[in-house]
């Protein structure tokens, strides 16, 4: 005969879902299933309170060598007899592909290829026939 309180049956969940939301307002969503992951939850989904913005990078415009310039190859427009033009700009390629705005090439412009490094001036003058 066993002493203490009688032991109670207890029901092992397979699935379940854990929906907390912190002090700042932001909301988690775990969900659990064992059939999916035994160790652990498949899914977790983190929901910002209202309001939330996340602040923007900044990317540094320096070069990551001092060779190594980023030549863009855009057309003026979408338009089929648009003018082909290259533009060799002395900043990073992050913030070349990131700036909303480069001087020099127009806001309509359609860019067919970005490279980075002297050689490729040569290849694109040569591939699109640029003087």
């Amino acid at each position: 005969m066993s002493r203490g309180r009688p032991s109670e049956q207890v029901e092992r969940l397979d699935k379940w879902v854990m929906d907390t939301t912190d002090y700042d307002g932001s909301r988690s969503i775990i969900k659990f299933d064992r059939s999916k992951s035994a160790n652990g939850p498949y899914s977790w989904e983190s929901i910002p309170p209202k309001g939330f913005r996340q602040s923007k990078p900044k990317i540094d415009q320096r070069l990551y060598n001092s060779n190594c310039p980023t030549v863009v190859v855009f057309k003026t427009s979408n338009r089929s007899n648009a003018k082909t033009k290259m533009k060799v700009i002395n900043k990073n390629i992050d913030y070349v592909l990131s700036a909303k705005k480069i001087p020099g090439i127009p806001a309509i412009a359609e860019w067919l290829e970005v490279g980075v490094g002297e050689s490729f001036i040569n290849k694109y003058k040569q591939k699109y026939n640029l003087a």
